[in-house]
């Protein structure tokens, strides 16, 4: 018996239909180049060209790449770390690229974290700097080696008969200071005495100035006796009265471990990772780091990942996820999330609307400030399928567009090749095909909203999601979906025709892939009409094309825009083959 033929229709939110286009069954990599925007079509994504027009260099990968926004956000600058060296490019085409800061450890990722006039940065390697849009300077200073010498002078100042001794500390730019010298030999003075002291200057670009301490009569504590307003003048003469002294010296501005491989903010404090250790900062004095405040990872293992969310600061190693409560050194303490998964890829770790995503041995997890947990199975089990695992600590993350990008090495790359993204607002997911090293997002003052990605390969950057081509080459565009057997998978069909609605500006090439049950995939050509938006109909053959399931693939290469608005499939279904059979109603 013939039946009617029938329309199934898949359309936008916009217009009723039996499914949705956003509901259509896909696998991770089914919207390829495509994401679905707020109505529900299906948008080719941009494009990304290049952003400085003579690379920097070859034969190495960008590693590090930061928006460096000053106090005053109207002062910034865009910060890439290349082979042995940070550069700032400039704000003007053609972007021009100039070395601040030379000799440091080829190739190694650098992170950068601004606190008020300063980005600071660290590379695991080569110290902890700071930048002030003039000077890279390091962070931490190392106190003279040398004690100061004293002679007194039988009178001329305010000192009472009895031993004393001296010290000095290095000053720098920004008002920090070392700890204290080696102390000098007693000095004995009469009553009304003066000392006149030798010091030495520092090779430290960075000192300004030295500060003088001395002990009281007899005494073995340190005070604020005065200050050398250089870094040239070798000597200084103590005057005052024991009464007139100032401040105790501090003795907890130790430099910070050299190899300090992340940096992170958390509110008024500055935080480094060094191995499995954790140093906060003092409280708005960020540059110092005493390392009496250290603090290890419960399972001591690596810090990964390091970054603020709201008040707290999740610490991820590569099994566990910890919080850092308390504010000061007297109330810190780390306390297990119980999270399931760690952090794998420094890179991955990125907080996204103040959750944070990262990827895990098990694929993309998040952390919501208690527990740990996954968006989609099934997206984790194609990055655990498709991923080289020897170099997956080299991928990478950001969250721009409402969605977390993860670039990851595929297949037998040896870099990230492909970006997987998972749209946190409508819970979507699809490729892209980008391959970047590394991810800077501009997100204040005049900068808008942009997105850059550095070069695998060289001294590349790019701006990222915009135009429709990638660097000049065509973008390929289109949605794999799984077989529609439109719920009964028993029934033969007679495939007659595939509507497809496209809202197009210049392209004209569409290529419909489809496979009936499980034969090759084969495919038809159409021609769209430049500048408009209509249904075009692609026939499958003029009696119908039998077959119980379609997987139909609408397939679009070029350098254009387009968006798919819906889906329609004319069918008619057969008789079912069990239509004959004939029952015994028992009674």
């Amino acid at each position: 018996r013939k039946m009617p033929k029938q329309v199934w229709k898949a359309l936008n939110n916009l217009s009723p239909s039996q499914i949705k286009l956003k509901d259509l069954p896909r696998k991770p990599g089914g919207l390829h180049n495509l994401k679905l925007d707020e109505y529900g079509n299906l948008v080719k994504r941009k494009g990304y060209s290049k952003y400085n027009t003579t690379s920097i260099g070859a034969d190495h990968k960008i590693v590090g790449m930061h928006r460096f926004y000053k106090q005053n956000t109207s002062s910034k600058e865009f910060l890439v770390a290349w082979n042995t060296d940070i550069y700032k490019l400039a704000e003007t085409d053609p972007w021009g690229a100039t070395s601040i800061k030379s000799g440091l450890t080829a190739d190694s990722d650098t992170y950068f974290c601004d606190f008020l006039n300063h980005c600071y940065f660290v590379n695991g390697e080569d110290g902890v700097f700071k930048y002030n849009l003039t000077n890279v300077r390091t962070v931490g200073i190392t106190p003279p080696a040398a004690k100061p010498t004293g002679v007194a002078q039988g009178s001329g100042g305010s000192l009472g008969a009895g031993d004393y001794k001296f010290a000095y500390t290095y000053v720098d730019e920004d008002g920090y200071e070392s700890n204290l010298s080696p102390v000098s030999d007693a000095v004995t003075c009469v009553a009304d005495d003066s000392v006149e002291l030798t010091i030495v200057n520092s090779s430290d670009a960075k000192i300004t100035k030295r500060y003088i301490y001395r002990t009281s009569v007899g005494g073995a504590i340190y005070y604020y006796d005065g200050v050398v307003n250089d870094n040239t003048t070798t000597t200084y003469t103590s005057t005052i009265a024991d009464t007139a002294l100032g401040s105790e010296a501090a003795t907890n501005h130790t430099a910070p471990q050299s190899t300090s491989h992340l940096i992170a903010k958390r509110r008024n404090k500055l935080y480094l990772a060094y191995n499995d250790y954790l140093y906060p900062s003092h409280t708005s004095d960020v540059e110092y780091f005493p390392a009496s405040w250290r603090i290890r990872t419960g399972n001591s293992q690596k810090i990964m990942g390091l970054l603020e969310q709201l008040t707290a600061l999740p610490v991820a190693t590569e099994d566990s996820i910890e919080r850092l409560v308390g504010t000061d050194e007297d109330n810190f303490e780390f306390k297990n999330s119980h999270s399931t998964e760690g952090c794998v890829a420094m890179r991955s770790y990125v907080n996204c609307d103040n959750l944070i995503v990262y990827l895990g041995f098990n694929g993309i997890n998040y952390f919501d400030g208690t527990t740990s947990g996954i968006f989609s199975k099934a997206v984790n089990e194609y990055i655990k399928t498709n991923i080289n695992g020897t170099y997956r600590h080299l991928s990478c993350a950001t969250y721009f567009d409402d969605k977390y990008m993860l670039c990851y090495p595929k297949g037998d790359s040896t870099v990230p090749s492909e970006t997987i993204w998972i749209d946190l607002k409508n819970k979507s997911y699809g490729v892209y095909d980008f391959a970047f090293s590394c991810f800077s997002v501009w997100d204040r003052g005049t900068d808008g909203l942009q997105l850059y990605g550095g070069s695998n390969t060289e001294g590349r950057v790019y701006k990222v999601l915009n135009g429709l081509e990638d660097d000049g080459s065509a973008i390929t565009a289109y949605d794999s979906i799984e077989p529609l057997d439109l719920g009964m998978p028993e029934r033969y069909k007679q495939w007659y025709d595939f509507y497809i609605k496209i809202k197009t500006t210049t392209g004209t090439a569409l290529r419909f892939y489809y496979t009936l049950d499980d034969n090759s995939e084969t495919y038809k050509d159409l021609t769209m009409t430049v500048n408009t938006t209509k249904w075009y109909r692609i026939r499958l053959g003029g009696g119908g094309q039998r077959a119980r399931a379609i997987k139909p693939r609408p397939y679009i290469s070029d350098k254009y825009d387009f968006t798919i608005m819906g889906y329609a499939i004319v069918f008619e279904l057969e008789p079912p083959e069990y239509a004959s059979v004939s029952y015994t109603h028992l009674t």
